[in-house]
């Protein structure tokens, strides 16, 4: 046994059992040729490694405004909203629809095929740059409910007054103002951390609506504010998305028991889609949200042309938008007493065959394999029946079966968001070779030394992005060092019969 492969033998005995399995499998294949001569290397690479490691913000493109009827209100008053806020229309729409779902999702549910029910509340994340116009295209959509809510609480503030002005009380009465007192919580929360959040859902009946164009949601909610070494509280975010069953118990103050409904509509500063997915850490947070960056519009402005919303548009979104408001306040239900949406047969086959076009890529190694996609890909029919939903209901309020066409425009939506996301994870180094190039990078800035492939391969293996890949991932490390090497990225050499490899600048 020479040299060489004494070192390997030794080197694999402290491997774990499924780590021998995978060098099994990679001393197979055909390794790359290198130089035999350890004092020969090659020469100055073409490549600056420096330009991989970039931080250049990429965006999405996306265009499934073209698969919604022409008629449909979100769709027209999206496109007005997005030319008056100079924001780009996909965004716009896709932020205005989670708006209206998060009070929607009061209201209504959708079915599943053959048993069960889904809240029809959306997560998005949008990015646009500070100074875009975010907090305006918010308002917009969010004003009508607020007009109702304000209408109810200027009631319930003159009855309390009415009540307080009294010397004594009944029994009665006073159990009145203690009620009339609880009636008070906004539709839509700002800036609140998961637990402050959960002490309002026993007057909600479980339901909340977080909305914000400011990072201060972000990091209250998904706990950044938290500190360095904290665990973030997520189960809110989680359980809120498909009305998941929650009993918790606290020392302090009254917990909450009871399905809890929630939308999300996050449309801040870039940064806000990396945020969610490293917060997600595997729990399943990220692939609830529809995540879309569209290019900014900044330094393209013209200030001089002023373009007005079309007010019927508008006066029709308010009058939808306002009775649903003063409904859900007046009758405040039970997630399992909501107003039931159905998918016809034909609307199910739809999405069951679109879900049969995408299984293939969810495998080992498929397009969507990779655990920061592969969720969301799955989960995609519940974005579908949700997306449906609030399409169906803010074109008719008369039918509780959702017309095959808004099915349709769902189907294409969620898979314009998917490809979109897939390329967005890739261009912003979440997935894919620019995120595997930084990591064996940042490794070798902290190791400015020749290494071997054992001593890469045992880091990267628990590294971001390796550490999420489905598959082989001595192999991807592998592939990856190879591909730098060709690049120029990386030199391999050979010292005492053992490969080893060196920045290449």
């Amino acid at each position: 046994m020479n040299s060489r492969d004494k070192q390997l033998t030794e080197e694999k005995l402290h491997l774990e059992p499924e780590q021998q399995v995978e060098e099994a499998h990679i001393e197979a294949e055909p390794q790359l040729e290198i130089t035999k001569d350890k004092d020969t290397l090659p020469s100055k690479p073409s490549q600056n490694y420096n330009a991989v490691l970039d931080s250049e913000q990429h965006h999405c493109s996306v265009e499934f405004l073209q698969f919604i009827d022409d008629s449909h209100l979100l769709k027209k008053l999206a496109v007005d909203v997005a030319k008056a806020t100079h924001l780009p229309e996909h965004t716009t729409f896709l932020t205005g629809l989670g708006v209206f779902s998060s009070i929607a999702c009061r209201k209504y549910k959708v079915d599943y095929q053959h048993n069960g029910s889904l809240p029809i509340g959306l997560y998005v994340v949008a990015e646009q740059p500070s100074g875009t116009g975010k907090s305006r295209s918010n308002s917009i959509f969010q004003d009508p409910f607020n007009k109702a809510q304000d209408e109810y609480f200027k009631e319930i503030r003159a009855k309390l007054a009415t009540l307080r002005r009294k010397k004594e009380c009944t029994e009665e009465e006073q159990d009145e103002l203690d009620q009339l007192s609880k009636k008070q919580h906004p539709f839509f929360v700002t800036n609140s951390t998961p637990e402050a959040l959960e002490e309002t859902l026993k007057h909600t009946h479980g339901f909340f609506s977080a909305i914000a164009s400011e990072q201060g949601l972000a990091n209250s909610m998904l706990g950044l504010n938290y500190g360095e070494g904290k665990v973030s509280n997520n189960d809110l975010l989680l359980n809120g998305f498909d009305g998941g069953y929650v009993a918790s118990l606290r020392v302090s103050r009254d917990g909450y028991s009871g399905h809890v409904v929630g939308s999300a509509v996050l449309f801040a500063q870039p940064g806000s889609i990396e945020t969610i997915l490293k917060q997600s850490n595997g729990t399943g947070l990220s692939e609830r949200f529809l995540l879309l960056s569209e290019q900014h519009k900044l330094g393209t402005r013209d200030h001089t042309i002023e373009t007005s919303i079309n007010t019927d548009l508008l006066a029709r979104y308010k009058s939808i938008c306002e009775v649903l408001g003063k409904e859900v306040l007046a009758n405040k239900k039970e997630y399992s007493n909501l107003i039931s949406l159905k998918i016809c047969k034909d609307g199910h086959a739809l999405i069951n065959e679109y879900r049969n076009t995408i299984e293939l890529h969810l495998a080992d190694g498929g397009k969507y394999s990779h655990i920061s996609l592969r969720g969301a890909a799955g989960k995609i029919n519940i974005q579908i029946m949700k997306i449906a939903a609030n399409l169906h209901i803010l074109d008719s309020q008369e039918s509780e079966t959702i017309a095959i066409k808004h099915v349709e425009s769902a189907i294409n939506i969620a898979n314009s968001m998917l490809e979109a996301n897939l390329k967005l994870c890739i261009d912003k180094g979440i997935i894919g070779q620019k995120a595997e190039y930084v990591a064996i990078l940042r490794y070798f800035e902290k190791r400015p030394r020749l290494l071997t492939f054992r001593e890469i391969s045992n880091s990267m293996r628990g590294t971001l992005p390796f550490k999420n890949l489905t598959g082989n991932k001595t192999k991807a490390v592998r592939a990856t060092l190879t591909e730098m090497v060709e690049a120029g990225l990386l030199i391999i050499s050979n010292e005492s019969g053992v490969d080893k490899y060196s920045l290449g600048q």
